[in-house]
């Protein structure tokens, strides 16, 4: 029987401080909370006491004196006993189910939402390292079963945890929870204006482009940081930079922050090693740190559109969230934005056999690698953040660019052909990518069902819901338990199979040279678990171009097409869609950069008058 439950509720500490911490210029905070990140709860579900703690064990924190902790506390629970009790231990022991340091603990009373308590023997650090923790009890009118503050970045060292009933032992209880214990603990003998670099990653550019680097620089002062100097080196181009930072790194030590500088533009393809050394921090010399990241540089940077699977059906009381997320992220993006909708146990069930693993309606997954909310995201906060997360995914490196045109073989409309043009931005001796296709119909309703099927009216479990504010989700939140009317889009109504096309792309593969691959769909095989017709309009129907690692099975590019009348109003709309009505095409160039006097055969660049670009496949 499963008892232990993580409550992630999002919190912010605030509450009555006792004894005021004065922070000299050689007192400083460190630990896994800096008193700025999102915090939940934890709890085991059950009146029981605790002990928590961390293990400091930074080799740079030797000779570092301990000097108290200060707590985030649960303010909303009752049934604490009225002290807390603070702890520092070279060994975590427990005799007779309670914790027993050895070297130090104290009291102080829980009062608001945030307690400080100082030890009265300070501790320094060795070699050995050193846990520090408290413990709270639980007396029988409590409410307290998630009492523990948590922060969701789980690192081992960051929480142990011993409770009276549930964990009788000590132990490392981050990885299994996933998070980690929010605590700060008070150091003394930490000098200011102190920090390291922080390796940004490799980054992937295009010839002749300058590009945005960002890498973190960490606090192990006692000052927050405002500025940095630095240096970098990249293809033979050296420079100093100073940076100003807009959002200056906490006054804690282990923080974070980020700098950015443009790194100057490559004119040939390769990998370049790209290396920064910090020189000074507000100003003041510190210590040489330093890191080196490559730089790939690419004849051409393929476009990065990442697939977003939703997982819904019209029973589904929670699911017209994911409605809602996918047509505002239609409204922002167009076909840029690359969405699809599965429906289960409704009239528009395509499959029962998806491609992702689905535990429970609503889901989604980006790229078959990301679990999310089609409408919040990776925010759970009432709010429409799918965007921000799929902007996130868009900015991974696509090993290819796609350009596919989708049309009507003829005039009965039976079937589709695709044809797709995939470009590799680098050689691959052994390519491990292959294509998958799906078809997706719009504009499905009740009312176009010739077959009058039922279970068309969405349940809907958000009717007076206070907890979605957005305009967007006003249809269900002033709606009734089920909406009637509804017109769907993005509908999974055909696909080449829930993985790859083997053998759709080469076993090897080279930079630049686009490599063709044709499939078909037949409208006729689009039908729902009844046997019925799921396509009601025919003009509304869209192709989405998969490009999958074949080891991962995730998606590595995406690309969402239109289906027209026939092949050559297909070439015309690769045009249409990348440029606007008062544009021109006024430059062209060869996929590997060379300027033409005109379109030539196979892949082309157009640069339009507006400064748009696009790419168009010439047969």
């Amino acid at each position: 029987m499963k008892i232990n439950t993580l409550h992630k509720i999002a919190f912010t500490a605030f509450g009555l401080v006792l004894g005021a911490v004065s922070v000299s210029a050689q007192e400083a905070t460190y630990g896994p909370y800096d008193g700025s990140q999102k915090l939940s709860y934890f709890g085991t579900g059950k009146k029981e006491n605790y002990d928590v703690a961390i293990h400091l064990t930074n080799s740079a924190l030797v000779g570092k004196t301990v000097k108290g902790i200060v707590i985030p506390m649960n303010s909303d629970i009752t049934g604490i006993d009225s002290t807390a009790v603070a702890f520092m231990s070279k060994t975590l022991t427990i005799k007779n189910k309670v914790n027993v340091p050895d070297i130090e603990s104290d009291t102080a009373s829980i009062s608001g939402g945030k307690v400080t308590i100082r030890f009265k023997q300070p501790y320094t650090i060795t070699s050995d390292g050193v846990y520090v923790g408290y413990s709270l009890s639980l007396n029988a009118k409590s409410t307290a079963v998630i009492p523990v503050v948590v922060a969701n970045n789980p690192d081992d060292d960051n929480l142990y945890m011993h409770t009276t009933s549930t964990y009788r032992k000590w132990g490392s209880r981050a990885s299994t929870l996933g998070c980690e214990l929010a605590l700060e603990v008070l150091l003394d003998g930490i000098e200011p204006d102190v920090a390291t670099v922080v390796s940004g990653g490799d980054v992937n550019t295009q010839i002749n482009l300058s590009k945005d680097y960002t890498f973190s620089v960490k606090n192990g002062g006692s000052t927050a940081i405002s500025s940095v100097d630095f240096s970098y080196s990249l293809a033979g181009v050296s420079n100093n930079v100073h940076a100003d930072l807009a959002d200056p790194v906490k006054a804690h030590v282990g923080s974070t922050g980020s700098v950015s500088f443009a790194i100057p533009a490559v004119a040939d393809a390769g990998t370049y090693p790209l290396t920064v050394s910090l020189l000074k921090v507000n100003g003041k010399d510190v210590a040489p740190s330093s890191f080196t990241s490559n730089v790939n540089v690419y004849k051409l940077l393929p476009t990065k559109r990442a697939l977003l699977e939703e997982y819904t059906g019209t029973w589904c009381g929670y699911c017209p969230r994911g409605f809602v997320g996918l047509e505002h992220m239609n409204e922002l993006y167009g076909n840029d934005f690359v969405g699809v909708s599965y429906h289960n146990g409704d009239p528009m069930e395509f499959t029962s056999s998806f491609p992702s693993s689905v535990p429970g309606f609503p889901d989604a997954w980006i790229d078959r690698s990301k679990e999310t909310d089609a409408y919040c995201g990776d925010n759970y906060d009432g709010h429409f953040n799918i965007d921000k997360t799929y902007a996130e995914c868009n900015k991974q490196f696509a090993p290819a660019d796609l350009v596919t045109r989708a049309y009507f073989t003829d005039a009965t409309q039976s079937s589709v052909e695709v044809k797709t043009s995939v470009t590799f931005a680098g050689d691959n001796s052994d390519n491990p990518y292959q294509l998958a296709y799906i078809l997706t119909a719009d504009g499905l309703s009740e009312a176009g069902d010739t077959a009058h099927q039922s279970s068309w009216d969405q349940s809907n479990y958000y009717s007076g819901e206070t907890t979605y504010p957005d305009d967007d989700m006003k249809e269900f939140v002033n709606g009734g338990s089920t909406i009637s009317g509804l017109t769907f889009n993005f509908v999974v109504c055909g696909w080449s199979g829930k993985s790859y096309i083997d053998g759709s792309l080469p076993s090897s593969v080279v930079a630049m040279q686009p490599v063709n691959y044709t499939y078909t769909f037949d409208l006729a095989q689009s039908l729902n678990a009844s046997g019925n017709a799921i396509i009601q309009d025919k003009s509304k129907l869209h192709v989405v171009t998969l490009l999958i690692d074949t080891t991962t099975g995730h998606v590595v590019n995406a690309l969402k097409s239109n289906v027209y009348s026939d092949e050559a109003a297909g070439i015309k709309g690769i045009d249409d869609a990348n440029a606007d009505a008062t544009a021109v095409a006024r430059e062209y160039y060869s996929i590997d950069g060379k300027r033409l006097q005109q379109p030539q055969k196979g892949l082309n660049i157009v640069r339009l008058s507006n400064g748009k670009t696009f790419k168009v496949v010439v047969k």
